[in-house]
């Protein structure tokens, strides 16, 4: 075989080596390009999602700061409204603005066991905004100032919500008690006559109104 057609194979061997190498380079490109375009698309949906979950965080961080203000603004109104208690009670208290019913209900209840509570039963009904003689008047008539009980500390004949008679831990959370519940149910109540299903019976009403006179 002449010389220069060896030579020729041999150049067209070597240039088929090159050709084939540069595809396989080729392919093996194509292939992590592949990749990496797919890898893209994956972070894009992850900063796409993260982006939707950072819109919903800052609109609940602006609810909750709404939020936070309207607490605040409310325990600014409640302490307004309890200093302004603080001040009624302290000047209801006073003997020329009324106080002197402290010892009226004081003299009406003594030798009872809510002797000493006349304070109590006062302060209570001007923070409930009820005439100040009702409560010991129906404590009397119901229990005798405090001497017959229908539970513990319940010396208004009071019915429990669930059934039977309502009780209570101190004489003056009872007092505090019967007075709001007298002020939700008939408001600025001055008679027993206003308590409508209190008890129906006039003559209940009649005696504690008579109570009433007494002090």
């Amino acid at each position: 075989m002449p010389a220069a057609l060896w030579i020729a194979i041999v150049v067209g061997i070597w240039l088929t080596a090159i050709l084939i190498a540069v595809m396989i380079g080729m392919r093996l490109t194509s292939g992590e390009i592949e990749k990496a375009q797919a890898r893209m698309e994956g972070q894009a949906r992850e900063i796409e999602l993260m982006q939707k979950e950072n819109r919903v965080l800052s609109g609940q961080i602006k609810q909750l700061k709404e939020t936070s203000s309207t607490l605040n603004q409310i325990k600014e109104k409640v302490f307004q409204i309890n200093q302004r208690r603080l001040s009624l009670v302290k000047w209801a208290a006073l003997p020329d603005r009324g106080g002197n019913w402290i010892n009226r209900i004081d003299s009406y209840l003594a030798r009872t066991p809510l002797t000493g509570q006349g304070r109590t039963f006062y302060l209570a009904a001007v923070d409930a905004g009820i005439e100040p003689r009702l409560m010991p008047a129906i404590a009397m008539v119901e229990s005798g100032g405090g001497r017959a009980n229908a539970n513990s500390n319940n010396f208004f004949g009071r019915k429990a919500a669930g059934g039977g008679w309502a009780g209570w831990s101190t004489k003056e959370i009872a007092i505090q008690n019967q007075a709001h519940y007298i002020s939700k149910m008939w408001g600025r109540t001055s008679s027993p006559f206003e308590m409508k299903g209190y008890a129906t019976s006039p003559v209940w009403k009649g005696k504690v109104a008579r109570e009433m006179a007494r002090i």
